[in-house]
């Protein structure tokens, strides 16, 4: 049989980012981590190269997003992460990764900056992650 072709409908990718970022599956991602790593991102990143741990309170090494919204117009996800004054403080945050909840998170994306900033008790830091159709 031929193919002339296939497409994934506007309403089906809106699902899409709907179930990866909304759901209550543990598949879905609802969580992000920091580190201070400064090696490129590759596909094949797993981890954070150097996550900072216990960040989130007691041992916990990501916590979930402060806002997710959905524009089902442009078919986009915007993932707010946010980092309080309390929080990671003395290190320079370098490295941020999206995750799910499942037993072992898998990450989504890993983004790194190296310039990224001292984090202190006066700085609280925001984390701002869009994924779409593109």
């Amino acid at each position: 049989m031929a193919s002339s072709g296939a497409a994934l409908s506007s309403s089906g990718f809106n699902n899409i980012l709907q179930l990866m970022f909304n759901g209550s599956d543990t598949r879905s991602y609802s969580t992000f981590g920091i580190g201070t790593g400064t090696t490129t991102p590759v596909t094949t990143n797993t981890t954070l190269e150097s996550t900072i741990t216990g960040w989130a309170g007691g041992t916990a090494n990501s916590k979930a997003y402060s806002t997710v919204s959905f524009d089902t117009i442009n078919q986009q996800a915007t993932l707010r992460g946010f980092v309080t004054a309390a929080e990671a403080n003395g290190v320079v945050l370098t490295e941020y990764a999206d995750f799910n909840t499942l037993g072992t998170p898998v990450l989504l994306g890993r983004f790194v900056a190296t310039d990224g900033p001292t984090k202190t008790d006066i700085v609280q830091v925001s984390y701002i992650t869009v994924y779409g159709r593109g």
